[in-house]
C-alpha cells in the first residue's frame, strides 16, 4: 500500500515537474525602454551629477533583465538602478549596474519576489548629461521559472528521501545507530552553514575575489569558451585573467552553473559551501569509520573537524575557497594512507586502499595547489618514515599506482600550470622571492573560545587561528593517560605526534624566512605564503587523534572516561555554536544580487599577472593601432576579439589588443589566409601585441587557444577518466559473476 502511494506521488511530481519545464523556455518580453533624447526635460541636476528618475510600473513576480547602452568618453559613467517605494520588505532587489568608458553596453538582473506596484528606474550620470546615444530596456525573463523549476526538483528530492528514509526505518533496514549518525550529521552541517542562513553576506578576507571568479567563469561559459577555462576574460575591465591556469576551477563550476541558471551570485555562493559542508560531514564520517569500524568514535571525530574553528575561520574569515575545499578531501587522504600501511597486503580488498589516495589527491589538486604541496611533504615525511612498510612489495606498487594515476587524471591542469610558470615570469615569483612571511604565535594557537570581532593573542588580521578547546582538552586527557603510563595505539600516538608536528610549523618559532633562503625549497616555502597553513591538516590530524583516543577510552569501564567522552562532545558543540553565532553576528551584512556590481578589479595582489604588470592601468580602452594601420568593427566577447584591419604601409605595423599578454593567444585570418603573429613584446601595458604585415587588409579573430601541449594533456586525462570507468565497471560485473557463481 505505500509503495503504491509513493508511486502515486512519483507520478505527481513528474508530471508537474514537466508542466513546469514547459514554462521555463518563454521568450524574454520587453515590457518598458528609457531614451536618452526622450528624457531631457525630467533630468534633475545636482552639482557635476544628474539623476533621471522614471515613472512608476507594475512588476509581477519573476527575473527581470536591464539591458543598458551608452558611448561614454574618459571620466564619464552611468549608473542604473531599479526601485520602489514602499514596497514590502525584500519583494525586489537588485544592486544595480555601471557603465563604464570604452563599454558599451552591459546588463544585470532584477528579483522581483511578490508584487511591486512602485518600481521605477533610477538612473545617474556623473560628468555628462543623458543624450540621444543613452538607452535603457527592461525585459522580463523566464529565469524566474528555471528558478522555480529548480526549487521545486529540489524540495521533491528531498520530499522523495525523506519519505524512503521513513519507509526504511520502519522495514528495520536502518538502525537506531546509523538514524544518529545521520540526524547528527544533518545538525552539524546546518550548525557550521549558520552564519549563511541569512539573506546577505559578509565580504571578508579573499570572498569578493572568489565570488568574482565564479561570475566570471559563468561569464566564460556564457561566451561560449571551452572547457577547461584558462583565461576569463571579464577580469580587469575586459583585459582577462589567467586565474583559472594556476588555480584549480573543477569545482567553482557547480556555482556558476547556478548562476547560469539564473540565481544570484550571493545565492549561487551560498548553496556551493552548503553542499561543500555536507559533503566535507559524510567524507569524514565514511573515512573514519573505515579506519575505526566505531560508529561513535568516527562521528565524534567528524563532527570535531567539521566545526573545527579553523575550517569555520576559512569559509567566514577568510573566505580561502580553495582552503576549505582542500580540508573536505583531507580525509580521504589520511584513511587511504592508514589503510596501506595497517592493512595487510596479502587481504582481499587491499588494492582497493588507494583508490582513497586518488580520489583525494585529485579533488585536493583542483582545489588548493598550497595544502595539495603541504600534504605531498607530510605523506613523504610518513612514507620515510615508516619506510619498512612503504617498500613492501605490495605497498610501493599501490603507492606507484596512486602516483601515476593522479597524474594522469588531472594532467588536463597540471601540466598547463607547469609550462605556463616556465613559459614567462609573473608576479606571485617576484613576491616569493622577496616576502616575508611569519607564523603565528602558540599563545593563540592554544586559545580556547573563537572569536571574530575582537583582536586577541596570536591572531593574524586580529581573527582567530586555532586548534580548538575540544582538541586541547583531547590532547591533555591524552597527555595524563600517558603520565599514568597507560598504553594506546600506534594510530593514536602516530595522529597525537602529526597534531603536534603540524600545530608548531604553522607556529613563527620555525625560521622561515631562513628557509625561504635555501635554494629550491626556499621557492616552496615562499609559495606557502602564511605558516598558519598547517592547521588545515592539524585540524584532521586533531580530529582523527581524538576518534582514535575515544575508541581507547571506551573500552574503559570506568566513570572518568564516560565523563571525558561527554564534556568533549559538549566542547565541540557550544564552542561551535559560540563560534559561528559570533561570525553571524560580527559581520557586516552587504545584499549581493548583481555580480555587475562587484567590479572586475579585485584581484587581491594581482600574483598571476605578469611580471612588472601594473594593473592600475588594465582599464577599458579601444585597440592601438601604429601609424598606417587602421581599425574597424570592432567586436570584443571576453577573450575573443573580431577586427577589420588595414595597413596602408608596406612595412610591418603593431596593433595593441586590450588583453593582457598571457603566451597562448592566438590571431588568425578570417579569409583563409592563415596566422598573423603574436609579438614577444607586449604593449604599453602589458597588452596583447599583433604584428600586421605590410598591405595586409582584412578581418582577423583573436582567442585564447592555448598550446598544443594543452590539447596533449586534455586528452590523456579524458582517456584515463574513461579507462577508470571502465575499469570499474568491469570489475563490478565480474564481482556480480562471482557472486551468481557462489
Amino acid at each position: 500500500m505505500l509503495r503504491h502511494k509513493f508511486r502515486l506521488l512519483l507520478m505527481i511530481e513528474v508530471m508537474s515537474a514537466c508542466i513546469l519545464l514547459l514554462t521555463c523556455f518563454q521568450q524574454e518580453k520587453r515590457i518598458c525602454t528609457v531614451l536618452g533624447e526622450n528624457i531631457q526635460n525630467q533630468l534633475i541636476e545636482t552639482e557635476g551629477y544628474t539623476e533621471y528618475i522614471g515613472e512608476e510600473m507594475e512588476l509581477t513576480p519573476g527575473v527581470y533583465r536591464i539591458r543598458l547602452k551608452a558611448h561614454l568618453e574618459e571620466g564619464q559613467s552611468f549608473f542604473a538602478e531599479v526601485r520602489h517605494n514602499g514596497a514590502y520588505f525584500k519583494a525586489l532587489r537588485n544592486n544595480g549596474a555601471a557603465l563604464m568608458p570604452s563599454e558599451t553596453e552591459k546588463q544585470f538582473y532584477v528579483y522581483v519576489l511578490d508584487k511591486v506596484n512602485t518600481a521605477y528606474i533610477y538612473c545617474g550620470f556623473s560628468g555628462i548629461d543623458a543624450n540621444a546615444q543613452f538607452s535603457l530596456e527592461v525585459y522580463r525573463t523566464g529565469i524566474g521559472n528555471r528558478l522555480l523549476f529548480f526549487i521545486v526538483l529540489c524540495f521533491y528530492a528531498a520530499l522523495d528521501f525523506f519519505l524512503w528514509f521513513r519507509r526504511r526505518i520502519l522495514a528495520g533496514s536502518i538502525t537506531a545507530k546509523q538514524q544518529t549518525v545521520f540526524w547528527t550529521l544533518t545538525i552539524g552541517t546546518l550548525l557550521a552553514f549558520f552564519p549563511y542562513l541569512t539573506d546577505y553576506i559578509s565580504i571578508t578576507g579573499d570572498i569578493g575575489y572568489h565570488l568574482s571568479r565564479i561570475a566570471f567563469l559563468k561569464d566564460a561559459l556564457q561566451q561560449g569558451a571551452a572547457f577547461p577555462i584558462r583565461v576569463q576574460g571579464t577580469w580587469l575591465d575586459g583585459h582577462g585573467y589567467a586565474a583559472s591556469v594556476f588555480c584549480g576551477d573543477l569545482f567553482l563550476y557547480f556555482p556558476a552553473c547556478l548562476m547560469w541558471l539564473g540565481f544570484s551570485v550571493m545565492t549561487a555562493y551560498k548553496i556551493f559551501v552548503f553542499i561543500v559542508l555536507a559533503a566535507g560531514a559524510w567524507i569524514g564520517y565514511h573515512c573514519l569509520y573505515q579506519c575505526l569500524k566505531d560508529t561513535y568514535a568516527a562521528l565524534f571525530g567528524s563532527m570535531m573537524y567539521l566545526l573545527a574553528p579553523y575550517r569555520i575561520f576559512n569559509i567566514y574569515n577568510r573566505g580561502a575557497v580553495g582552503e576549505y575545499l582542500a580540508m573536505t578531501f583531507l580525509p580521504l587522504i589520511c584513511c587511504g594512507m592508514y589503510l596501506l600501511y595497517s592493512k595487510e597486503p596479502t587481504s582481499r580488498d587491499y588494492g582497493k586502499y588507494k583508490w582513497y589516495l586518488i580520489w583525494g589527491m585529485s579533488a585536493l589538486l583542483q582545489s588548493h595547489i598550497i595544502t595539495t604541496e603541504m600534504v605531498t611533504m607530510l605523506m613523504a615525511l610518513i612514507c620515510v618514515a615508516l619506510w619498512r612498510k612503504t617498500f613492501r612489495r605490495k605497498t610501493f606498487i599501490q603507492l606507484l599506482e596512486t602516483v601515476g594515476i593522479v597524474l594522469l587524471l588531472n594532467m588536463f591542469f597540471w601540466l598547463p600550470l607547469v609550462y605556463m610558470m616556465q613559459a614567462d615570469r609573473y608576479q606571485f615569483q617576484t613576491w616569493i622571492q622577496n616576502e616575508m612571511i611569519n607564523g603565528t604565535v602558540l599563545a593563540g594557537a592554544l586559545q580556547l573560545l573563537p572569536n571574530k570581532g575582537g583582536a586577541q593573542t596570536g591572531m593574524w588580521n586580529c581573527e582567530p587561528i586555532q586548534l580548538g578547546a575540544a582538541a586541547l582538552l583531547m590532547l591533555l586527557a591524552y597527555l595524563l593517560w600517558r603520565i599514568k603510563r597507560r598504553e594506546v595505539g600506534k594510530a593514536c600516538r602516530s595522529f597525537a605526534i602529526l597534531t603536534v608536528l603540524t600545530l608548531v610549523l604553522s607556529t613563527e618559532y620555525i625560521p622561515w624566512n631562513m628557509i625561504m633562503k635555501l635554494p629550491v625549497i626556499g621557492f616552496f616555502v615562499g609559495a606557502l605564503q602564511f605558516p598558519f597553513r598547517w592547521m588545515a591538516p592539524a585540524s584532521f590530524f586533531a580530529a582523527a587523534f581524538s576518534a582514535f583516543f575515544l575508541f581507547e577510552l571506551r573500552e574503559e569501564e570506568g566513570p572518568y572516561s564516560k565523563m571525558l567522552i561527554g564534556i568533549a562532545a559538549l566542547v565541540v558543540f557550544f564552542s561551535a555554536v559560540y563560534h559561528v553565532n559570533d561570525c553571524a553576528f560580527q559581520a557586516s551584512p552587504i545584499f549581493l544580487y548583481n555580480a555587475e556590481n562587484m567590479g572586475t578589479t579585485g584581484i587581491v595582489n594581482g600574483e598571476r599577472l605578469l611580471e612588472g604588470e601594473d594593473r592600475a592601468e588594465l582599464k577599458f580602452r579601444e585597440p592601438v593601432a601604429e601609424a598606417d594601420l587602421l581599425w574597424k568593427d570592432y567586436e570584443k566577447k571576453g577573450t575573443t576579439v573580431d577586427i577589420f584591419l588595414e595597413n596602408k604601409s608596406s612595412q610591418t605595423r603593431y596593433l595593441e589588443l586590450p588583453l593582457v599578454g598571457y603566451k597562448g593567444y592566438k590571431a588568425e585570418d578570417m579569409s583563409g589566409g592563415g596566422s598573423l603573429v603574436i609579438a614577444q613584446e607586449r604593449g604599453a601595458h602589458g597588452d596583447l601585441r599583433i604584428e600586421v604585415p605590410g598591405g595586409y587588409q582584412g578581418r582577423i579573430h583573436v582567442s585564447y587557444k592555448g598550446f598544443p601541449l594543452f590539447c596533449i594533456a586534455e586528452a590523456a586525462s579524458l582517456i584515463s577518466i574513461l579507462a577508470v570507468l571502465g575499469n570499474k565497471v568491469m570489475q563490478k560485473r565480474k564481482v556480480q559473476n562471482e557472486n551468481r557463481e557462489a
